[in-house]
């Protein structure tokens, strides 16, 4: 039994009660074990009002009253007002193309005839991630750096798209296909080492009905944000591109180790804008102080420790962090942001449910690491332990076969390097 009312969750919530006995039982639990002062409201408008007055620090409504459009507006509304906090949401029944779209906006989804006691443990997690991005250290950072990247606005274009219920692929591949070089870049992707095709796919419509309109998006944000940091000769210790490249496989694997064990569309999702955003953070801090962070690379590489355990030494932050400060400034799904900050360390999770986390963990971990001129470790440790707890150590074999397609394409080992460039 988890009892959170002496640990560091002693704020507010607010629930939208959908008024019904199954309700009842998570409303109980919150109210019993969560540590939380409840307030409780019975329409959005009330719930909307009160989140704009006072400062909450969660939020969990009971869904299907109205319909999908209309409770997916109102959240979005709500991350509007103020995006800070967790958002929970509980549901009577929730389709997979559902349950991909409410993800973006909640922490957590849960079945109305699941266990309470699950919200408990998921409110701890979800608050050790804003904990931990909320540290005044990363914010002392962040205002040090004097150009930070900022969110695209062909991504934001495709998010208000997507919000539409009438968006399909061929609206969205109009709005990349004003973009040109965007335009050839998808189609480069599509047909490389990612994706396995059985031809040449030349139309962008075609494109982003194979790949998904969601994953198309994650693209057009991944490459726009690595655009904003071209390499200079300031910075020699790894190419920028080479980053970007192996995010791209390490995606395209997360992809396939989500399939291999059936994971849900919204998990798929999350891992593949995960790993594709995973190392971005590393760009901002080697064009914030170049110097300084080649010796951090030095150290990492003469102690033989991974980079993220000297930058946290150092620094007292580190690459994933940065880099989910900087998502959650963009109002990413909160799945996403979990799982680039905690990747390099899964087994500091609680949950024992394969997840987006599992899958990028794994395929960083099995990925050759990036070619680097001092050979520091810049991937993830594998974590036996971590997927010993999670039952799946005899998976392993089967997604070392899998990364066998992707070693060919890696720059860190004598490959090819990817298309998306």
């Amino acid at each position: 039994m988890c009892d959170l009312s002496t640990g560091s969750l002693s704020g507010k919530a607010l629930i939208l009660s959908n008024d019904t006995e199954a309700f009842e039982c998570y409303l109980a639990e919150i109210k019993e074990k969560s540590g939380f002062k409840v307030d409780v409201v019975y329409d959005w408008g009330a719930l909307k009002e009160f989140y704009a007055e006072h400062h909450y620090d969660l939020i969990v409504m009971g869904l299907g009253c109205l319909s999908k459009e209309v409770e997916l507006k109102q959240i979005h509304d709500l991350v509007c007002i103020r995006s800070e906090g967790i958002r929970f949401a509980i549901y009577p029944y929730m389709n997979a193309s559902n349950r991909v779209a409410f993800s973006e906006v909640c922490h957590r989804l849960f079945p109305v005839d699941g266990d309470p006691q699950a919200m408990i443990s998921a409110i701890e997690e979800s608050q050790r991630a804003l904990d931990v991005i909320g540290r005044d250290r990363i914010y002392q950072i962040i205002q040090e750096i004097k150009v930070l990247p900022s969110i695209p606005d062909t991504y934001m274009r495709l998010n208000q798209e997507l919000l539409s219920e009438n968006s399909t692929a061929g609206s969205i591949a109009a709005i990349i296909e004003q973009d040109m070089a965007m335009s050839a870049k998808i189609l480069q992707l599509v047909n490389s080492a990612c994706f396995t095709m059985h031809r040449v796919i030349s139309n962008l419509k075609e494109a982003v009905t194979i790949l998904g309109m969601r994953e198309v998006r994650d693209l057009v944000l991944t490459s726009k944000v690595f655009d904003q940091y071209p390499q200079d000769g300031s910075w020699s210790c790894f190419a920028f591109d080479h980053i970007r490249d192996r995010s791209v496989l390490v995606a395209g694997l997360s992809r396939e180790i989500c399939r291999s064990v059936k994971a849900p569309q919204e998990v798929m999702d999350q891992s593949f804008l995960a790993a594709l955003l995973q190392d971005f953070g590393m760009l901002i801090l080697a064009t914030h102080d170049a110097e300084g962070y080649r010796k951090i690379i030095y150290e990492a590489s003469r102690l033989g420790q991974p980079l993220y355990a000297v930058e946290k030494m150092r620094l007292g932050v580190t690459h994933t962090e940065v880099g989910a400060y900087m998502l959650s400034r963009w109002n990413i799904a909160p799945g996403v942001i979990e799982t680039v900050l905690f990747h390099h360390f899964p087994s500091s999770s609680k949950f024992d449910d394969f997840s987006a986390l599992t899958a990028v963990h794994v395929a960083d971990a099995i990925l050759p690491n990036v070619t680097n001129q001092l050979n520091c470790q810049i991937s993830s440790r594998l974590s036996h332990a971590y997927l010993e707890r999670l039952g799946l150590l005899d998976k392993l074999e089967e997604w070392q076969y899998l990364a066998d397609r992707f070693r060919g394409f890696h720059p860190g080992c004598g490959g090819k390097k990817s298309h998306f460039s």
